[in-house]
């Protein structure tokens, strides 16, 4: 019997973009990375712009020289809501033997939202980072200790990514399908209604690079 899902099953991390950039060495074991170059002679099998988890435990992939890849760190954003569109564009290539005729003009546009509420550790009282990451997207954040010392945090726009599990419940040696892109987040609206949760919207748009679907086996 086939299997359906709902919204809940499908859960979202964010990573800001402010993670290491990997030039050499291997990858780590079950490790997720943006390729933002390849060498001529890379041996990562996925082309630049995209996500790919490394093996869970046998050989790694060595990099070599010219390769540069970006290794993705999740912070789970707690939706309450997320729609993605996907769209491609048209062109007229309409004539008098085949009118009104269009092809695809092959470029895909990602963009969507999320909602989610703001959730403070229950010890520190401190906002969860997935939240700080995406407010310092618009605005500088200053930590001040208490006691003298400051850390800033300026304003820092940078794409972030997107990795959407659409079956978490996907059990050992099942398929998990995620889906990966990159994104610029274009948006980000507070509701404090004084009888309403405290919640977020955001909004986003394709970043550098493509979405896809990643399909692979889920850890045992």
């Amino acid at each position: 019997m086939v299997k359906k899902y709902t919204g809940q099953k499908a859960h979202v991390w964010i990573d800001s973009g402010n993670g290491e950039v990997i030039t050499t060495g291997s990858t780590n074991p079950g490790t997720k990375y943006f390729v933002m170059n390849k060498a001529d002679n890379s041996s990562i099998a996925v082309p630049e712009g995209v996500i790919f988890q490394s093996p869970m435990a046998e050989t790694q992939i060595t990099l070599a020289a010219g390769d540069r890849l970006y290794r993705i760190d999740e912070d789970r954003f707690c939706k309450t809501s997320a729609s993605f569109e996907l769209s491609e564009g048209a062109v007229d290539v309409g004539d008098d033997c085949h009118p009104a005729s269009q092809i695809a003009d092959g470029v895909t546009a990602f963009s969507g939202s999320m909602s989610g509420l703001f959730r403070y550790d229950p010890v520190t009282d401190d906002v969860e980072n997935v939240t700080m990451d995406i407010l310092n997207k618009f605005m500088t954040v200053i930590k001040d200790s208490g006691s003298g010392s400051y850390s800033i945090h300026e304003k820092d726009d940078a794409q972030a990514y997107i990795l959407t599990h659409l079956n978490s419940d996907a059990g050992p040696g099942q398929i998990e399908t995620w889906l990966f892109a990159p994104i610029v987040i274009t948006s980000m609206s507070l509701s404090l209604g004084h009888t309403d949760p405290q919640s977020k919207d955001v909004s986003f748009v394709l970043g550098h690079g493509s979405p896809i679907i990643y399909q692979v086996p889920a850890a045992a």
